[in-house]
């Protein structure tokens, strides 16, 4: 992995609302080759490294760039093979640039194509000044914390001398790539055969558009709730307007409105977050929260639906809400003694 990461504009939380607070890549990047300001997010890409650290730490996606790897089949298993460029591994096929470009996503993505041990060729981190909580070490420490809850195996890091490591890679390769495989199939290789599994890692699923933006946490075994993501969405339905921006503007549904003939609520499906931050951003009553790493369980919050005393517009608030017995909707609560023409007019 080299040169400056690519961008999807599409993507990113600052392309999808005006007022994000995100600055993720920013924070992340060592040599303050980001630049946020008021209107746009820039990057210097003559102070860019192509180190890579902004990738695993953009919630959304946003940041790709090409990662080189290879699989062997090492003690009757498959392992990945990464080499750092500061290491032995330079001007080799799997040589990355920084190995803690590797994020919660794309651990989950080699997991899920049945890969949970990676070869790193052995490389002196302390001389990067990489803050503990951004290494990949700390990343597979906590995602192994959500798969022993689960029983499923852990993911484990191997280090070898440089000579050892290339020696392993110039094993013969266990499977070529080239197999083509639709994105139902992919997401569902969890619980898949082996030899979807394989196909899964012939696909190269770490380099796969379709895969840079998938929400890490449908790639876990969530089925029976109760149990840790990385990133868990809370809204505190006492405080709630129901005015449904959060819901509006989620772009993975982890929020989302249901209704029938009968009833409407609002569904929190917490895997399919991605952390990116919208909903807290747009909450204009601070009622969104998104969490990290703490347990989640399926979710839905009942709305009760009224009719506008001042507009006539349909409207709903959650039944648990303070504002739960007024007769106007969000648009004219906030807007005071205006009427909504008014409001319209002025914005």
């Amino acid at each position: 992995m080299s040169g400056c990461p690519e961008i999807s504009p599409d993507h990113c939380v600052h392309g999808l609302i005006g007022n994000a607070s995100c600055q993720a890549c920013v924070d992340s990047c060592p040599r303050n080759a980001w630049i946020l300001g008021e209107d746009s997010l820039g990057l210097d890409e003559e102070a860019c490294d192509g180190c890579g650290l902004c990738i695993p730490a953009c919630p959304s996606g946003a940041l790709h760039t090409p990662f080189p790897y290879v699989i062997r089949h090492i003690g009757g298993q498959a392992v990945a093979l990464f080499g750092c460029g500061k290491s032995g591994a330079a001007g080799t096929e799997a040589c990355i640039s920084c190995i803690h470009a590797l994020g919660i996503r794309q651990l989950l993505l080699l997991y899920t194509s049945g890969i949970n041990c990676l070869l790193l060729a052995e490389q002196d981190c302390v001389a990067c000044h990489i803050p503990s909580e951004r290494t990949l070490e700390n990343r597979v420490k906590q995602l192994n914390r959500l798969l022993r809850e689960r029983h499923r195996p852990l993911i484990k890091l191997l280090y070898r001398p440089a000579r050892v490591w290339r020696a392993l890679l110039r094993q013969e390769a266990l499977i070529t790539r080239g197999t083509l495989l639709n994105r139902r199939a992919f997401l569902a290789g969890a619980s898949s055969s082996r030899l979807l599994r394989e196909q899964m890692v012939s696909m190269d699923p770490l380099n796969r558009p379709e895969c840079q933006t998938v929400a890490p946490g449908i790639l876990l075994d969530t089925e029976s709730g109760d149990q840790h993501l990385p990133w868990v969405p809370r809204i505190e339905a006492m405080d709630c307007s129901g005015c449904d921006a959060c819901i509006n503007l989620c772009p993975t549904q982890a929020l989302r409105y249901d209704a029938d003939e009968d009833n409407a609520c609002y569904r929190i499906d917490a895997p399919r977050c991605n952390g990116c931050g919208i909903c807290a951003d747009v909450c204009a009553e601070e009622s969104v929260h998104v969490l990290t790493w703490e347990k989640w369980q399926k979710e839905t919050i009942p709305l009760k639906s009224a009719r506008c005393n001042r507009c006539g517009n349909d409207f709903h608030v959650p039944r648990e809400s303070q504002l739960g017995g007024t007769d106007l909707c969000p648009v004219c609560r906030s807007s005071g003694s205006k009427q909504l023409f008014q409001v319209l007019g002025a914005a």
